[in-house]
């Protein structure tokens, strides 16, 4: 299984690392999963996980190989989800487990529900659509309704031409007053739509076109050189 370090959250003075999978799920270490919830060493957690063997389902944990201190990649038992949830319901009550339920509730339910991760990539694309819509405004080819034209061009291109306005957009999903980016369901598509943004504020600054900028966004479908044109 292939995990990747999506971020480091800190809980009670303990840097908790995040890791996912190409599913979106997350999981945590036995050695760090042990530390939140007080005992001295991974051997805790270990002990229950021996008692109860059915924490070793795939529904609770999984091994992963995960780079160590020392740079080599070792066999590694990490928790899903639902497993932090297990070993917490398992684990002897203390004030500290107390803390660290609380925080699973709300931090790491938030990286389950894919709603911190959205949440972050809507703040920059929120910030790359400031920056965007200053090029819009002081492009040398402005035009009435240039914002909405814009827009509905990275509709189009957010959505692979399965939509081609905001407003049509908008009427297919029943949300009449939402903007584009609160219309898109994953990170990848908050991303993609970023990455557009700051495209279209690229050429808009060499100078292209609003057809020009169509033209090369859809032959090349990749973020341009700012020092090429076509």
């Amino acid at each position: 299984m292939n995990l990747q370090l999506v971020n480091q959250e800190l809980f009670n003075g303990i840097t908790c690392d995040v890791w996912r999978n190409d599913d979106h799920e997350i999981f945590m270490t036995t050695e760090q999963l042990a530390q939140c919830i007080g005992y001295q060493t991974r051997y805790g957690i270990t002990k229950l996980v021996q008692k109860n063997k059915y924490l070793k389902n795939r529904e609770f944990s999984v091994s992963a190989k995960l780079a160590h201190g020392d740079g080599k990649q070792y066999d590694t038992r990490v928790f899903t989800f639902e497993g932090i949830k297990e070993i917490l319901f398992l684990a002897p009550k203390s004030e500290t487990a107390r803390k660290f339920r609380e925080w699973t509730r709300s931090v790491l339910n938030a990286y389950f529900k894919g709603e911190l991760v959205k949440a972050k990539e809507m703040a920059k694309a929120t910030i790359t659509r400031r920056e965007l819509s200053t090029a819009i405004k002081e492009s040398l080819h402005f035009e009435p309704n240039y914002h909405v034209i814009i827009a509905n061009m990275l509709t189009t291109l957010v959505t692979d031409g399965q939509c081609r306005s905001v407003q049509g957009m908008r009427k297919a999903l029943g949300r009449p007053n939402a903007k584009l980016k609160q219309m898109l369901d994953s990170p990848e598509e908050l991303q993609l739509l970023q990455t557009y943004e700051s495209s279209i504020t690229n050429l808009l600054d060499l100078g292209f076109d609003r057809h020009q900028i169509k033209e090369f966004l859809t032959k090349e479908k990749s973020l341009p050189r700012p020092n090429e044109k076509d």
